[in-house]
């Protein structure tokens, strides 16, 4: 037997108070004979005096045990043995990601989790933690197992990608601090590469923790998937590209196109699938004037999650440009000029000047004023950036720029006057923007002299093209949920002769047309579990195709996270804006980790430490809680009073 509470047992000297008492009595007192006790003999009164002082020593006895049982009950005591009974404590990481949505592979795995899981006697602990998006608990480790067995039982896969070593790491770290003999994890997952992808299998879990982990399961032997599709404006009606990728050996597969939730597809594709071949199907689609919503389905193969992709068509959205008014004191208004001059190239981008009240999200907006970015304009601009817009600006260092622009993280900096001019250099290649602009002659990139500009820090926004190796040109930065094109010089001859080089029109048509194309994009392809921007509106959202179409609607302010794929409706007041929302593409790669199997390399071999005195602390406490003994204690306390008082009242003799 043990106790929670050891100090409280030096509460048990307080059974010396009734000896003190006793003994109290014992003091030498003047005897009084009363005339009616002569008559009684001598062995009469002798046997009374015995049967008094017996129980005077009985009535002594029952008071310190009471109260040496009133000690011990606040001490707590409890069966040490239930000690060695509740020694586990077990955490099932669960992989919520799509690719076990494989034919047959989640039953497997989760009848192969709950095996060895096994049986849970009285004080054992169970808990269930998700790997994705981030490592979280769906039931916390608890001595109620029969819940968290239960939701185990019920879970099914996920629409998200996982990485096991975060969800591992922190199913060791809470095991590592309870109070059982034997801690166990059970993997219940596939060994994707993906899931394993930069994990640090030399740095060990805490040691004493055990993991179960499963067999790599048998890889899909038919797997296609698509990606997000991409929609653009053509000379009938739209167009679009749709990424395909085969992670298998050569397939016929069957693409339909299906517009606004139709039973019947819009379009067939047959298609011919080389062995892991990737390509994108371009497809002509009617209609571009109204609002549409598509999907783009395979045929289900043995990996159907990823077989089906989802776009949306908002007419008007086709490349209307937002053009605030040339600076005062311009000597022509440069960018308008070029702009309409490559009217007729394409894409077909349309001028509109920026208007008094909210921006349209779907528009792209070129800045190049000071009070666009001051007073009303400037808390247009950031709405109109958090909702999702793009912008390409202009530096001309005029204060309310400048202001609003540190306050993004984009502080410029005035280049240092010099006797030659600045040289734009040290283009980003690499970048689609960039490479877009010299895939048909490298000269567009060359010759870009200014006499005075603005830098800002590389490390400020992703760097296009320098200054100088610390101090940023041109760059491009994330900005709420928008995107911004910032250029550290400004498009005035009084700058330097930029706005008269052959570079100046495709400059500002393919960087228009760049983002209005990743804008496009953009509402193509947000990701399940990602953050999708709303604006700053209140409204409803809601799935209107795929796995979570017919639930009900929720409320959101601002920003929603769809967790599965599909097409999802916003309403606000009178309006309503519709989503894409596709699946990450590095999931549907159903390849295992190919280089043995490292993850063994987490189980340390080391002992565990010797128990801290605070764990031995939770483990008494917790068996206490299962096995307490204290109320024991009470109720004979409570006898032996009743029993005293029984003994010591002198009227029931």
């Amino acid at each position: 037997m043990g106790v929670l509470f050891p100090t409280f047992l030096a509460g048990a000297a307080a059974a010396a108070l009734p000896v003190v008492l006793h003994l109290l009595r014992r003091w030498p007192r003047r005897p009084v004979v009363f005339p009616s006790l002569r008559f009684l003999s001598a062995s009469s009164r002798r046997i009374e005096s015995l049967w008094q002082k017996l129980k005077r020593w009985l009535v002594l006895l029952l008071r310190c045990a009471a109260f040496a049982l009133v000690a011990v009950a606040f001490a707590r005591p409890f069966r040490s043995g239930q000690l060695v009974r509740q020694s586990r404590a077990v955490v099932v990481v669960v992989d919520n990601s799509f690719s076990l949505q494989a034919a047959g592979r989640w039953d497997l795995l989760r009848a192969w989790a709950v095996a060895r899981v096994g049986k849970l006697e009285p004080g054992d602990r169970l808990g269930v933690l998700l790997m994705a998006p981030l490592p979280a608990w769906l039931v916390p480790v608890t001595t109620q197992t029969d819940r968290p067995l239960a939701e185990l039982k019920a879970l099914g896969p996920g629409w998200l990608t996982a990485k096991a070593e975060p969800a591992l790491r922190l199913a060791a770290e809470t095991l590592e601090g309870l109070p059982a003999d034997r801690r166990e994890i059970v993997l219940l997952g596939d060994h994707q590469r993906l899931s394993w992808t930069g994990a640090d299998f030399t740095r060990p879990l805490p040691p004493g923790i055990q993991v179960d982990f499963p067999d790599p399961p048998a890889e899909p032997a038919r797997q296609a998937a698509l990606g997000a599709p991409a929609l653009r404006p053509g000379a009938d009606g739209l167009v679009a590209s749709v990424p395909v990728r085969n992670f298998t050996g050569p397939q016929k597969r069957i693409l339909r196109v299906y517009r606004d939730g139709a039973a019947q597809p819009l379009r067939e594709e047959n298609l011919e699938l080389g062995r892991n071949e990737a390509r994108t199907v371009v497809i002509n689609l009617p209609g571009g004037e109204h609002p549409a919503r598509f999907r783009f389905s395979l045929d289900p193969d043995d990996l159907a999650a990823d077989d089906t992709a989802y776009a949306v068509w908002r007419p008007g959205a086709d490349g209307t440009l937002l053009l605030d008014p040339a600076p005062a004191g311009a000597e022509a208004d440069f960018v308008r000029i070029a702009l309409e001059s490559a009217a007729g190239l394409k894409p077909s981008l349309k001028l509109a000047p920026v208007p008094a009240g909210e921006w349209p999200s779907e528009s792209i907006a070129i800045l190049r004023n000071d009070a666009s970015f001051g007073g009303g304009s400037g808390l247009r601009l950031n709405a109109y950036l958090a909702s999702g817009g793009a912008a390409l600006v202009f530096a001309t260092g005029g204060p309310a720029q400048r202001e609003w622009l540190k306050a993004h993280g984009l502080p410029l900096t005035p280049l240092a006057s010099r006797p030659g001019d600045w040289e734009v250099r040290d283009w980003a290649l690499a970048d689609p923007l960039v490479a877009e602009l010299g895939q048909r002659r490298i000269g567009v990139l060359l010759g870009w002299t200014f006499s005075r500009g603005w830098s800002f820090p590389a490390d400020a926004a992703e760097p296009l093209a320098h200054w100088t190796d610390q101090a940023a040109a041109i760059g491009e930065a994330r900005i709420g949920g928008g995107r911004l094109v910032l250029c550290g010089f400004a498009p005035e001859r009084s700058g330097g002769d930029w706005p008269v080089m052959p570079a100046f029109v495709p400059f500002l048509h393919q960087t228009a047309a760049y983002l209005f194309r990743s804008r496009q994009d953009a509402l193509a392809s947000d990701q399940a579990g990602r953050p999708v921007t709303l604006g700053a509106e209140s409204g409803k959202w809601r799935a209107v195709d795929g796995p979570e179409a017919g639930h009900a609607p929720l409320d959101a302010d601002g920003s929603a996270v769809p967790m599965a794929p599909g097409v999802y409706q916003f309403t606000h007041g009178g309006e309503s804006r519709f989503f894409a929302i596709n699946l990450s593409p590095d999931e549907s790669d159903p390849a295992s980790w190919s280089g043995g199997t490292p993850w063994k390399g987490l189980v340390s071999t080391r002992p565990p430490p010797p128990p801290k005195a605070s764990r031995e602390k939770l483990a008494a406490a917790d068996a206490e809680q299962q096995a307490p003994l204290w109320w024991w204690a009470i109720a004979a306390a409570g006898l032996l009073i009743l029993t005293e008082m029984a003994l010591a009242n002198r009227t029931s003799r």
